[in-house]
């Protein structure tokens, strides 16, 4: 079984967006009733980010992963997304790009994406090829 770190700051990425969507717009919808305090909602929620961030409350509780082993991978990028996993069964080709790993699932013909910015090392990214060519057939 062989595990790769995921970099923490891109999975919390659509948090982050999700945040500031959430502070624009109740920065519009209270800026004619406080006039300036409208423009307190954004340091006030990055303060509330921080500190669930540093709590582990919620959402930052959850692990980001990608796990490789002898039945097939097993992943989650970011924090909104379920961990799924994948057999190699299921595997009919994979292929390289140059910042992401396509794999075609057999029956259904759907690819899935990995992208290869989420590893926390770049170095891993040798390792995690010759493990998927060592499963899979290459397109």
């Amino acid at each position: 079984m062989h595990s790769f770190k995921i970099n923490r700051t891109k999975s919390e990425a659509p948090l982050i967006a999700a945040f500031a969507i959430f502070g624009i717009i109740i920065s519009l919808i209270f800026y004619p009733r406080i006039l300036w305090y409208s423009f307190l909602t954004f340091p006030l929620l990055a303060l509330a980010y921080l500190l669930l961030k540093k709590l582990e409350l919620g959402l930052f509780r959850r692990k980001c992963f990608l796990v490789l082993d002898e039945e097939g991978m097993k992943y989650c990028f970011h924090l909104f997304q379920q961990p799924k996993s994948l057999l190699w069964s299921q595997v009919e080709k994979v292929n390289y790009q140059l910042y992401e790993i396509n794999i075609r699932i057999t029956k259904s013909g759907q690819v899935i994406s990995l992208q290869t910015s989420y590893l926390d090392n770049p170095e891993d990214f040798a390792e995690l090829k010759a493990l998927i060519n060592a499963k899979c057939t290459v397109a």
